[in-house]
C-alpha cells in the first residue's frame, strides 16, 4: 500500500497513535499495516509518515551526545501538528535565554547577518531563527532559518538548502556535540545553539514540518545516524 495516499479518495494517510494502522483523516478509512509497509515505517516513535528509517534510533537514544536532539526531535513533531505551533514554542523558549536571537526577541544581534543575505531572501520570505557561532565570529558566521529554507553564512560565503528539497538528515555528534547534518555528510550543520541542544532538534523538526506543509508530495526525508 503507498502510504501517502488513500486508496479511497486519495486523501494523506497518517499513522495511527499506536502506529498499528493508517488512518486517512479527510475519509475516515482505516488500513491495516502489511509487511513491506511495516519495513516502511520502521521503529522510530514518529507518528508523521514522512521518513523513510536508516538510524539506529535505540544507540541514538542510550548515546547522551546525541539523545538531547534526537529526542527533543522526535517530541515535537508528535507534540505539534503545525509550524505555527512549533514557532510560537520556540519563541516561548527563547525567551528565556539571552544567546539565542529571532525576530523581535534580541533582534539587534542578527542585524549584520540580515543585512548580508537579504539579497537571498524572497520578498515574503521570513526569518524566524538565528543561530550566532560564537563570539569571536559575532555576526559572521551563523545559521538562520527562515519559513523557506536554512542557511549556512561563513565569513565570505553564504550556502542555503530548500526545506522541500532536503533528502536526509544526519544524527551524530562531534567533539561530544551534538550534531544535524542536513543533507551533507561534512557540513549543513544545523548548530548547536549556544550548548540548548534540545532546540537543535525542535528547529530540525521545525524545518521538516515546513517542508512537508509547503509540498506535501515530496520524497520522503531519510532519517540517518553517522554513530559507529
Amino acid at each position: 500500500m503507498e502510504l501517502n495516499k488513500c486508496p479511497n479518495c486519495s486523501g494523506k494517510l497518517e499513522l495511527s497513535d499506536n502506529r498499528n494502522r493508517l488512518v486517512c483523516k479527510y475519509c475516515g478509512s482505516e488500513f491495516t499495516l502489511d509487511d513491506t509497509t511495516r519495513k516502511e515505517v520502521g521503529d522510530s516513535p514518529v507518528s508523521k509518515d514522512w521518513f523513510v528509517y536508516e538510524w539506529d534510533y535505540k544507540k541514538l537514544l542510550d548515546n547522551p551526545n546525541t539523545a538531547p536532539t534526537v529526542s527533543a526531535f522526535v517530541r515535537t513533531l508528535n507534540d505539534y501538528d503545525s509550524s505555527e505551533k512549533i514557532v510560537q514554542y520556540m519563541r516561548d523558549y527563547l525567551l528565556n535565554f539571552n544567546e539565542i536571537s529571532a525576530p523581535g526577541i534580541r533582534e539587534e544581534n542578527m542585524r549584520d547577518i540580515v543585512n548580508r543575505i537579504s539579497g537571498n531572501l524572497q520578498t515574503s520570505e521570513k526569518i524566524i531563527l538565528y543561530n550566532d557561532d560564537g563570539i569571536f565570529v559575532h555576526g559572521k558566521t551563523g545559521k538562520v532559518i527562515t519559513d523557506k529554507r536554512v542557511l549556512f553564512i561563513e565569513k565570505k560565503t553564504v550556502r542555503e538548502i530548500m526545506h522541500v528539497n532536503i533528502p536526509y538528515l544526519l544524527f551524530g555528534y562531534s567533539m561530544g556535540l551534538p550534531q544535524i547534518n542536513i543533507g551533507e555528510k561534512y557540513s549543513n550543520s544545523i548548530g548547536i545553539f549556544n550548548s540548548h541542544f534540545d532546540l537543535q532538534g525542535v528547529a530540525t523538526a521545525l524545518i521538516c514540518t515546513l517542508s512537508f506543509e509547503q509540498k506535501p508530495d515530496r520524497p520522503k526525508i531519510r532519517l540517518m545516524d553517522s554513530l559507529k
